[in-house]
């Protein structure tokens, strides 16, 4: 990892987010794919929602499995949460970012087909 900021543009549900940050294009690319799809498959489930709320429910789930995973990696290595709790610093704050720059309501995507709950 470079101490290097530079800018990586994403797409996250149809519109283009700007990151900055020192992680490789590939590892932010990863990670907004990540995003991406939990609300992708989020926002499909509901029949009405504003950004903000898909965000926040992906956030939530996103957070679950984080605390799985660090239940699991604190019962067979303790003490090895620091880059565990470090990447969460990280990813909350481009999840804070992201956030910020969400519309207060979002568009339905017509293109994409409905799937049932």
């Amino acid at each position: 990892m470079s101490s290097d900021f530079r800018t990586t543009s994403v797409m996250i549900l149809g519109r283009e987010y700007k990151i900055r940050t020192n992680e490789s294009e590939e590892f932010v690319h990863a990670v907004a794919g990540f995003v991406d799809d939990m609300m992708s498959r989020i926002s499909s489930k509901m029949s009405s929602g504003t950004t903000s709320q898909v965000a926040v429910l992906a956030a939530l789930n996103i957070a679950e499995e984080l605390f799985r995973e660090r239940r699991i990696v604190h019962v067979a290595t303790p003490g090895a949460n620091e880059e565990v709790n470090e990447r969460l610093r990280s990813l909350s704050l481009r999840l804070e970012e992201v956030l910020e720059s969400a519309p207060n309501s979002r568009k339905r995507a017509e293109a994409r087909p409905a799937v049932p709950a």
